[in-house]
């Protein structure tokens, strides 16, 4: 009875968040599931960003452009300027199942780092998030319920600062996905007085 009540309130949750618009700063992170490693564990993402400052990254998919050097790299390049401006840790994450998760993590070279790569194979938390790719280019060459290319700034399940790198003819934000990079979320932290 207990999975069923979970599963009607985060399908609840995730059609509120899509009537209401995309979550903004202020919002409370939704309590939906992700899935780690392989076979996955299920995490709440709300009990799991409790009293922690992290930076969620969503991305169309695993092994996916923008030019590989940029986006998850970057994060781990930048590591030591995360940890300064006080980021617990950054989680990235697809709509794709744990085993992709996994083996992309694997390919990135995450391991030890405070990169952490989970997977949204039904798209509940990008639903809960209004971050549902819906732009009709992407379902014409079969790409279907995938997220949009954002990160957002969460401390103690409190969202901080949202970015989405998306253009009107680029719904993936694959040519400028700069408003999610590093750089760019390190300089809207900086603006954060909580840290």
């Amino acid at each position: 009875m207990r999975v069923g009540l979970s599963f009607l309130l985060n399908a609840a949750l995730a059609v509120s968040a899509s009537a209401f618009g995309a979550i903004k700063a202020g919002d409370k992170i939704p309590s939906t599931n992700l899935h780690l490693g392989f076979p996955p564990d299920y995490i709440d993402i709300a009990e799991y960003t409790a009293k922690k400052s992290v930076i969620i990254v969503g991305l169309p998919g695993a092994f996916l452009p923008p030019d590989p050097s940029t986006q998850v790299p970057g994060y781990l390049e930048g590591q030591d300027k995360l940890k300064a401006a006080g980021i617990d840790e950054v989680i990235v994450y697809c709509v794709n199942d744990a085993a992709v998760m996994t083996a992309w993590g694997e390919n990135q070279g995450i391991e030890g780092s405070m990169v952490t790569f989970m997977g949204d194979p039904a798209g509940d938390f990008t639903k809960a998030c209004g971050m549902e790719m819906t732009h009709p280019g992407p379902p014409s060459v079969g790409i279907i319920g995938r997220c949009k290319r954002w990160a957002m700034h969460v401390v103690d399940g409190v969202v901080k600062y949202v970015a989405v790198s998306e253009g009107e003819n680029d719904p993936a934000g694959d040519d400028n996905p700069e408003a999610t990079l590093v750089p760019a979320m390190l300089k809207a932290i900086s603006g954060n007085d909580e840290l």
